[in-house]
């Protein structure tokens, strides 16, 4: 059950805390928390769930919204089960283990439809799904680890809810089965290692298809890092191949690659889909990383531009697509932001279709306004949050550019963070 605080009377005068008070959540928030009404004000409660009757202690109190941590279930909302890691609400990966899954589903597309018709009033006559997850737990093949001290003091993990200190697990029912080997794996490296004993950051990946996992550590040099794969041979970092619908993909651990076995098939179903409503000349794939767009992209259109600022993502790009025997892939290794710039004194650009795959925090309005310049027929968005997502749309909808298409994909179940597909039409 989620963290249930100890609700004492003396200690509330003492220190001169807010009285508790009754709460009805209801509805789940990006953020992840629920949402109910106090006295006029916004009440924001983590690991509630819609339709709870909740006695609450207010953690921070502002003009306008209460923050406030659960002291008792007086009354559990519909869909309300019993989490099943031990380590849930200390540790900060998941949000919602609370919630039975499709109910978990339902709260991600409620969020997206009323975030997009919110910003976009004209898309309130669009349909706008989620597509669940048949897999809503150990469905991750990547994720990033924190080690902490070495031998018998040794703590491998995740950081805990709104904190930089270690929540120590040994298994989570989020990985892949190869991926907790790997978890297993760094445990023991860090334990027999006693001499490096400063605070690590390390990114684990894994290949279902190969039986085999790989690590790498952030900031150190790659020749430093270790798997499986390689025993006692450090000398290189260990390439794991992954097969996405008609395609090999190579990659390590420590580029970037879509983090779910199950929905990232659909993800790229999704956007080849999409695309098929525009001509064919040439498409440009911004925020490439190492292709995972671009090649089934490439069989719909003549020429492909694929523009990613990581060097070790871009040499895997241009692999991917040799693998693929895609030639009509061109790969650009330059931020994205500079390279658009630089591109626009050579000229106006003819691409049919636009698409990008930006980062958390988004695309940003100097590359929106330079699509919306290019003017493309159509324009792709993949966005991981939706609130950077309808601020990099606003610069070009509704006015050059009309939505037209509005899809969630639930990529990371247990947590309130999913994906969604837009796109957008040139009006004529």
């Amino acid at each position: 059950m989620p963290r249930i605080l100890q609700f004492n009377e003396e200690r509330m005068k003492r220190e001169k805390m807010p009285h508790p008070f009754t709460i009805d959540i209801e509805k789940l928030i990006f953020g992840g928390m629920g949402l109910g009404r106090h006295q006029g004000k916004v009440v924001f409660v983590p690991y509630s769930v819609p339709g709870d009757q909740l006695l609450v202690q207010p953690a921070e109190e502002k003009k306008t919204f209460i923050h406030a941590e659960i002291v008792r279930i007086l009354k559990p909302g519909d869909g309300r089960i019993a989490p099943p890691c031990p380590h849930f609400a200390k540790c900060g990966g998941c949000h919602w283990q609370q919630l039975e899954y499709l109910r978990q589903v339902e709260a991600k597309r409620q969020i997206l439809l009323e975030t997009i018709q919110h910003r976009f009033p004209e898309t309130r006559a669009l349909p706008v799904s989620m597509k669940p997850c048949p897999q809503p737990f150990a469905y991750r093949s990547r994720a990033r680890v924190q080690t902490r001290g070495t031998g018998s003091a040794a703590s491998v993990g995740f950081f805990r809810s709104g904190s930089h200190a270690l929540e120590d697990v040994e298994h989570c029912p989020l990985l892949r089965p190869s991926l907790n080997e790997a978890l297993t794996a760094l445990r023991e490296l860090k334990k027999s290692d006693d001499t490096d004993r400063q605070a690590q950051e390390w990114d684990i990946a894994c290949s279902e298809e190969q039986n085999a996992w790989a690590a790498a550590c952030i900031g150190y040099d790659p020749n430093a890092g270790f798997s499986s794969l390689t025993g006692a041979d450090k000398k290189k970092e260990v390439v794991l191949k992954r097969k996405i619908g008609d395609f090999f993909y190579s990659a390590t651990a420590s580029v970037f690659f879509q983090a779910n076995d199950f929905m990232t098939p659909e993800l790229v179903q999704l956007v080849q889909e999409s695309a098929k409503c525009t001509g064919d000349e040439s498409a440009l794939d911004l925020f490439a990383g190492v292709g995972l767009f671009s090649l089934p992209l490439a069989r719909r259109f003549k020429k492909i531009v694929a523009v990613e600022n990581s060097p070790s993502s871009c040499r895997f790009c241009s692999g991917n697509a040799s693998a693929a025997a895609a030639g009509n892939i061109r790969t650009v290794c330059a931020d994205v932001s500079s390279w658009m710039q630089s591109e626009a004194s050579s000229g106006p650009h003819q691409f049919s279709l636009i698409m990008l795959d930006p980062p958390r925090t988004g695309a940003g309005i100097d590359v929106m306004e330079r699509i919306r310049a290019w003017a493309p027929e159509t324009i792709l968005y993949v966005s991981c949050d939706p609130q950077t997502l309808c601020r990099d749309l606003t610069p070009i909808s509704p006015g050059d550019y009309r939505i037209d298409f509005v899809a969630g994909l639930d990529m990371f179940p247990q947590t309130y963070h999913f994906e969604t597909v837009v796109r957008l039409v040139k009006r004529h």
